[in-house]
């Protein structure tokens, strides 16, 4: 009888698992207006944006769907391309001549109107980090597109290529068969250097592709770590002035003590820390976290997320499944304060335990794209928890209040004044909406798939 109970929780959760992994698939790629909008919205939220998301459909097809916040209706879809830094202009790649060449459609995304377009040879696609950022540079005139990898003769082929972003004239391509693939991790503000992830040979490095000698580089550093991770690492966020870039390690808990060592035993075990990239100078520095704040909890190692103050000066370290939370001096690089805050976890109830009991890696499949925020005041941080999203005062990092305790929210956005909070739930295939002002409900979209990042948020007038 324990056997044949034990098959039965395993079908029954495995019937919940897929119900809840199913997903529609995402309209295809266009620049122009849908003719079609989704059928039949009626207004039920008490909100009037409209908000742009990158959603992630079938077989990877990634589209960009603006979204009435106050219907629920996706008025346009856009094709997948980088953004500029104002999100106003999207250039799109498409390919053409038999997947020879890739045309950019350059599009101003408030009426999807074409500006412009360029050819280059190959074939190229648009390229984006987890956390929204994209491969055009700052200063708005170089953009990076790459291949999309594949194997030849054991190896991996990887490609990607820089050009002028308004004559799509190739400045340097990088072409590399191996191993090991590469992705793109960010891009300078002036274009000079590419940063990609090097992927294989027992680890994920940080390297710097030199535009201007189309030469591969180590990334520079001058304390000789931070390069190479260690644990999970959260997608990199950028300074207002996109001149820095921060990630946190989530570190490592494992040790190399056995029952030979005798009675002492060191451990290897690596702090979180947090790694600060000038993308500028190439040269990075690390803080380590309190060694505390180590977990070899699972479901709490993948909560770490970053925020930057408007300044650029202060960098907030969060786990609210932890309870911490740390202040960072990013001109210092040196830790003001360190608080614990109120824990975000709700109990999931015997169920939940025998779920991960029997279905262990279904835990690992939630992944916070963009966990935190400082609101435009400056006086507030959110950020995403194990359940809700945490609310913190920047004044002494108190922790202020737990909304939407209900959710699971893997990306935040805010309304350019700060009075509504956007929050995706992959989890629900829902966008949670939220006042600031009181954490107030004001409805929720649905998605039609995998929602990325919020990427733009054109407010009510």
């Amino acid at each position: 009888m324990k056997v044949r109970t034990r098959r039965v929780l395993v079908l029954a959760f495995a019937f919940l698992l897929a119900a809840c992994s199913e997903q529609a698939a995402a309209p295809r790629p266009s620049l122009a207006p849908d003719v079609h909008p989704t059928a039949t919205p009626r207004p039920t939220n008490a909100a009037n944006d409209l908000i742009y998301l990158r959603s992630v459909g079938s077989g990877g097809v990634t589209n960009i769907l603006a979204i009435d916040a106050r219907t629920g209706a996706t008025t346009r879809t856009l094709a997948d391309g980088s953004l500029s830094s104002d999100r106003a202009t999207l250039y799109a790649p498409e390919l053409v001549d038999g997947a020879t060449r890739t045309l950019v459609h350059v599009v101003e995304v408030a009426t999807s109107r074409e500006l412009r377009s360029f050819t280059l040879d190959g074939a190229y696609r648009a390229i984006w980090t987890d956390s929204g950022l994209t491969a055009l540079s700052r200063d708005g005139n170089h953009l990076a597109l790459a291949n999309s990898p594949v194997k030849i003769d054991g190896d991996w082929l990887t490609k990607f290529a820089v050009v002028g972003a308004s004559s799509g004239a190739t400045e340097a391509v990088f072409e590399v068969k191996g191993q090991s693939t590469y992705g793109f991790a960010a891009f300078s503000p002036d274009g000079r250097s590419l940063y990609l992830n090097q992927f294989g040979e027992g680890g994920t490095k940080l390297r710097v592709f030199d535009v201007p000698s189309a030469t591969l580089l180590p990334a520079v550093t001058s304390e000789g770590a931070g390069l190479t991770q260690n644990g999970f690492r959260t997608p990199g966020i950028v300074s207002p002035d996109g001149r820095w870039m921060f990630s946190l390690d989530a570190g490592s808990a494992t040790t190399n003590c056995t029952s030979t060592d005798g009675p002492q035993c060191i451990g290897n075990g690596k702090p979180p820390y947090v790694l600060a990239l000038d993308l500028v100078s190439r040269r990075a520095a690390t803080v380590a976290l309190p060694v505390e704040q180590r977990s070899g909890d699972f479901e709490k190692y993948l909560l770490w997320s970053l925020a930057v103050a408007a300044d650029g000066a202060t960098v907030y370290a969060i786990n609210p499944a932890l309870g911490v939370i740390d202040e960072i001096d990013a001109r210092q690089m040196t830790i003001r304060r360190t608080k614990s805050i109120t824990v975000s976890r709700a109990d999931q109830g015997a169920w939940a335990a025998i779920g991960r009991f029997f279905f262990p890696i279904a835990e690992a499949k939630r992944y916070i794209t963009g966990g935190a925020l400082v609101s435009p005041s400056g006086d507030r941080i959110y950020a995403a928890g194990y359940k809700g999203i945490a609310v913190m005062d920047t004044a002494d990092l108190s922790s202020r209040a737990v909304w939407q305790t209900d959710g699971e929210f893997d990306a935040l956005a805010l309304t350019p004044d700060g009075e509504r909070l956007y929050a995706v739930s992959n989890a629900s295939g829902k966008i949670a909406i939220v006042g600031t002002r009181d954490g107030a409900r004001l409805g929720e979209l649905k998605i039609p798939a995998f929602g990325q990042t919020i990427v733009r948020i054109d407010s009510a007038r």
